[in-house]
Protein backbone atom coordinates (compact mmCIF):
# COMPACT_ATOMS: atom_id res chain seq x y z
CA UNK A 1 0.00 0.00 0.00
CA UNK A 2 1.22 3.34 -0.96
CA UNK A 3 0.54 5.84 1.78
CA UNK A 4 -0.08 8.81 -0.30
CA UNK A 5 1.70 11.64 1.55
CA UNK A 6 4.78 10.52 1.68
CA UNK A 7 4.98 8.25 -1.32
CA UNK A 8 6.57 5.32 0.80
CA UNK A 9 5.85 1.41 0.42
CA UNK A 10 4.44 -0.34 3.30
CA UNK A 11 3.86 -4.32 3.69
CA UNK A 12 1.00 -4.63 5.86
CA UNK A 13 2.23 -6.62 8.97
CA UNK A 14 1.22 -10.26 8.39
CA UNK A 15 -1.91 -10.00 11.44
CA UNK A 16 -3.08 -7.23 9.54
CA UNK A 17 -2.91 -8.94 6.24
CA UNK A 18 -4.63 -12.09 7.27
CA UNK A 19 -7.94 -9.48 8.59
CA UNK A 20 -7.22 -7.89 4.97
CA UNK A 21 -7.74 -11.17 3.39
CA UNK A 22 -10.66 -12.35 5.36
CA UNK A 23 -12.38 -9.06 4.26
CA UNK A 24 -12.02 -9.96 0.45
CA UNK A 25 -12.81 -13.57 0.60
CA UNK A 26 -15.81 -12.37 2.06
CA UNK A 27 -16.34 -9.72 -0.38
CA UNK A 28 -15.55 -11.92 -3.29
CA UNK A 29 -18.15 -14.68 -1.64
CA UNK A 30 -21.04 -12.07 -1.64
CA UNK A 31 -20.50 -10.48 -5.04
CA UNK A 32 -18.48 -13.31 -6.41
CA UNK A 33 -16.42 -11.18 -8.10
CA UNK A 34 -12.73 -13.08 -8.59
CA UNK A 35 -9.40 -12.76 -5.98
CA UNK A 36 -5.82 -13.53 -6.40
CA UNK A 37 -3.42 -14.48 -3.70
CA UNK A 38 0.45 -15.01 -4.94
CA UNK A 39 2.69 -16.47 -2.89
CA UNK A 40 6.25 -15.46 -3.42
CA UNK A 41 9.83 -16.55 -1.63
CA UNK A 42 13.22 -15.28 -2.09
CA UNK A 43 16.40 -17.11 -1.87
CA UNK A 44 20.05 -15.47 -2.74
CA UNK A 45 23.48 -16.99 -3.50
CA UNK A 46 25.54 -16.71 -1.62
CA UNK A 47 23.07 -17.33 1.55
CA UNK A 48 24.00 -14.54 4.17
CA UNK A 49 21.78 -11.96 6.57
CA UNK A 50 23.13 -8.93 4.87
CA UNK A 51 22.98 -10.26 1.05
CA UNK A 52 19.92 -11.41 2.54
CA UNK A 53 18.44 -7.93 3.48
CA UNK A 54 19.81 -6.37 0.52
CA UNK A 55 17.60 -8.77 -1.94
CA UNK A 56 14.72 -8.10 0.17
CA UNK A 57 15.44 -4.42 0.21
CA UNK A 58 15.33 -4.92 -3.67
CA UNK A 59 12.30 -6.98 -3.65
CA UNK A 60 9.97 -4.40 -1.64
CA UNK A 61 11.28 -1.89 -4.17
CA UNK A 62 9.90 -3.99 -7.24
CA UNK A 63 6.79 -4.65 -5.26
CA UNK A 64 6.06 -0.90 -4.51
CA UNK A 65 6.66 0.24 -8.65
CA UNK A 66 4.83 -2.88 -10.00
CA UNK A 67 1.76 -3.52 -7.55
CA UNK A 68 -1.55 -1.55 -7.28
CA UNK A 69 -2.81 0.75 -4.57
CA UNK A 70 -5.47 -1.59 -4.29
CA UNK A 71 -3.32 -4.77 -3.95
CA UNK A 72 -2.77 -5.85 -0.39
CA UNK A 73 1.45 -6.98 0.36
CA UNK A 74 3.05 -8.27 3.55
CA UNK A 75 6.37 -9.64 4.25
CA UNK A 76 6.01 -13.33 6.42
CA UNK A 77 9.91 -14.02 7.00
CA UNK A 78 11.73 -14.72 3.25
CA UNK A 79 8.68 -14.74 1.75
CA UNK A 80 5.96 -12.08 0.41
CA UNK A 81 2.05 -12.67 0.15
CA UNK A 82 0.16 -9.99 -2.39
CA UNK A 83 -3.93 -10.08 -2.05
CA UNK A 84 -5.15 -9.24 -5.46
CA UNK A 85 -8.78 -8.25 -5.52
CA UNK A 86 -10.73 -8.14 -8.66
CA UNK A 87 -7.86 -10.02 -10.35
CA UNK A 88 -9.08 -12.82 -12.25
CA UNK A 89 -6.18 -16.10 -13.23
CA UNK A 90 -5.31 -14.36 -16.18
CA UNK A 91 -4.60 -10.97 -14.82
CA UNK A 92 -2.60 -12.63 -11.68
CA UNK A 93 -0.72 -14.86 -14.67
CA UNK A 94 0.35 -11.72 -15.79
CA UNK A 95 1.30 -9.94 -13.15
CA UNK A 96 3.30 -13.27 -12.01
CA UNK A 97 5.09 -13.32 -14.90
CA UNK A 98 6.50 -9.69 -14.78
CA UNK A 99 7.34 -10.14 -11.57
CA UNK A 100 9.59 -13.23 -12.40
CA UNK A 101 11.00 -11.85 -14.97
CA UNK A 102 12.14 -8.61 -12.48
CA UNK A 103 13.27 -10.69 -10.20
CA UNK A 104 15.10 -13.69 -11.73
CA UNK A 105 17.38 -11.95 -13.52
CA UNK A 106 20.99 -12.97 -13.23
CA UNK A 107 23.19 -10.51 -10.91
CA UNK A 108 21.21 -8.26 -9.03
CA UNK A 109 22.48 -5.05 -7.11
CA UNK A 110 20.92 -3.38 -4.21
CA UNK A 111 23.06 -0.57 -2.22
CA UNK A 112 26.14 -1.63 -3.39
CA UNK A 113 25.89 -4.83 -2.55
CA UNK A 114 25.54 -7.35 -5.25
CA UNK A 115 23.79 -10.96 -5.46
CA UNK A 116 21.97 -13.73 -7.38
CA UNK A 117 18.63 -14.11 -6.70
CA UNK A 118 15.66 -16.27 -7.27
CA UNK A 119 11.92 -16.09 -6.36
CA UNK A 120 9.65 -18.31 -6.41
CA UNK A 121 6.27 -17.52 -7.26
CA UNK A 122 3.01 -19.43 -6.86
CA UNK A 123 -0.60 -18.23 -7.59
CA UNK A 124 -4.07 -19.02 -6.79
CA UNK A 125 -7.10 -17.92 -8.11
CA UNK A 126 -10.63 -17.67 -7.48
CA UNK A 127 -13.58 -16.67 -9.12
CA UNK A 128 -15.52 -16.24 -5.76
CA UNK A 129 -18.87 -17.69 -4.44
CA UNK A 130 -19.55 -19.80 -1.92
CA UNK A 131 -16.79 -22.04 -2.03
CA UNK A 132 -14.33 -19.38 -1.39
CA UNK A 133 -12.30 -19.54 2.03
CA UNK A 134 -8.75 -17.74 3.30
CA UNK A 135 -7.91 -20.76 4.24
CA UNK A 136 -8.39 -22.72 1.37
CA UNK A 137 -7.09 -19.88 -1.07
CA UNK A 138 -3.74 -19.30 1.36
CA UNK A 139 -3.37 -22.90 1.36
CA UNK A 140 -3.78 -23.69 -2.48
CA UNK A 141 -1.07 -20.43 -3.11
CA UNK A 142 1.06 -22.23 -0.81
CA UNK A 143 1.27 -25.27 -2.44
CA UNK A 144 1.84 -23.65 -5.56
CA UNK A 145 4.94 -21.63 -4.03
CA UNK A 146 5.70 -25.54 -2.88
CA UNK A 147 5.94 -26.94 -6.21
CA UNK A 148 7.81 -24.07 -7.78
CA UNK A 149 10.65 -24.40 -5.19
CA UNK A 150 10.91 -28.32 -5.26
CA UNK A 151 11.24 -28.11 -9.05
CA UNK A 152 13.24 -25.02 -8.90
CA UNK A 153 10.93 -23.17 -11.51
CA UNK A 154 11.66 -19.80 -11.71
CA UNK A 155 8.17 -19.12 -13.65
CA UNK A 156 5.21 -18.67 -12.06
CA UNK A 157 3.22 -21.82 -10.85
CA UNK A 158 -0.58 -21.56 -11.12
CA UNK A 159 -2.11 -23.95 -8.71
CA UNK A 160 -4.93 -24.68 -11.11
CA UNK A 161 -2.28 -25.59 -13.50
CA UNK A 162 -0.49 -28.40 -11.08
CA UNK A 163 -0.92 -32.23 -11.91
Amino acid sequence: MQNRLTHEFELFSFESFKTLLDHEVNRSRRYKSPLTLVHLAIETDPDRPEILHSAEMFAINILDVQLRDTDVSCRKGNEFLILMPATDEPGGRIVCERLASLFNAKHQTYDRVSFNMAVFVGMASSVGGAALTSSKLTQQASTALQHARDHKLTTAVIFSEIK
